[in-house]
Parts: C-alpha cells; sequence; structure tokens
C-alpha cells in the first residue's frame, strides 16, 4: 500500500479557533491539500472567499512568483448574525486510525448510518473525502479530494479526511 501523507490537523484546528475568534480573514500554509479542502468547505458555504498569496496579505499575482514556504491560502471566514457559519471542523481519519470506506459504506454514512464505527452525517454536515482507485490507491490529480456526496456518485470510496458542520 501506498504511503499516506500527513492529515490537516492544523488546518481544521486553525478554521475552527479562528471562526471561533470572531476573525474577518485568516491565512494558511500552501499546499494541494488544503487548497482542497478550503475549496469544498467554500462550494458548499461553509467559508465566504478563499484567494492565494502572499505572507501578508491576498494577491494572486504575487502567489506564483513566491516560494513554497512563503505561498499562503488566504480564507475569507462567514458569520450569519455574528455567529460562525463554521461550527465545527474536526478529523474522521487520524494518524493511528485511517478510515478507509468503499462507496457502500460511505453511502451509509452520508444517509446517517454508523459504518466503521464512523458516525452517520448529521443536517447540514459535509464530509471531505480523499478519493481512491479501485486498486485502493489515492487517485493522483485535482479530483484527489472531494465531497461526500460527489464521490458517492461518481461511485468511488475512500479515506474520509474530515467532517464540517
Amino acid at each position: 500500500m501506498a504511503k499516506l501523507p500527513t492529515l490537516p490537523h492544523r488546518l481544521c484546528a486553525h478554521l475552527v479557533n479562528t471562526s471561533q475568534s470572531s476573525l474577518a480573514t485568516t491565512s494558511l500554509p500552501y499546499s494541494t491539500s488544503s487548497l482542497a479542502i478550503t475549496s469544498v468547505l467554500l462550494r458548499h458555504g461553509l467559508i465566504s472567499n478563499l484567494t492565494l498569496g502572499t505572507p501578508t496579505h491576498p494577491s494572486p499575482t504575487e502567489f506564483h512568483t513566491l516560494p513554497e514556504p512563503s505561498k499562503r491560502i488566504w480564507v475569507g471566514l462567514k458569520y450569519r448574525n455574528g455567529t460562525p457559519v463554521l461550527k465545527r471542523l474536526g478529523l474522521v481519519s487520524k494518524p493511528s486510525q485511517r478510515r478507509i470506506v468503499s462507496n457502500k459504506e460511505l453511502g451509509a454514512i452520508l444517509a446517517g448510518k454508523r459504518a466503521l464505527n464512523v458516525a452517520g452525517a448529521g443536517l447540514g454536515e459535509v464530509f471531505v473525502v480523499r478519493t481512491l482507485d479501485k486498486d485502493g490507491r489515492h487517485v493522483q490529480g485535482t479530483d484527489t479530494f472531494m465531497e461526500g456526496w460527489e464521490a458517492w456518485r461518481a461511485g468511488l470510496g475512500g479515506e474520509l479526511v474530515c467532517r464540517a458542520s
């Protein structure tokens, strides 16, 4: 089996902490997994915007000229009546216990049923899945991370990375 990448535990903790402290924007270190996960959150309305930039400010034009350690993802957080829209964002897979599900098990979880000791999805909850190919290897490319229902409709299973609501 292929070596599994590190999980985005810092991304989850940082977004929840900044959301709870009522900050308008925050920045994260750039990685393809962080960009993919925040893109899923943006598509589902849990954050307001996403911009690439420098360590000090959002600037997509300067982003491409920066060295890799200086690249940042700027996230606009969303609030409704002073309450953060992104209330919870937590890992499902952990380094000690990876949660890799088949398409059938993913469907059960999304329908609200418990599978593989993972609680079913609640109302308005979004799962981020790192998809696997038929041989159980991670799919390469831009569509590696998908929302749970997108992966299920595509007939894919994968690693349950995190859940957000």
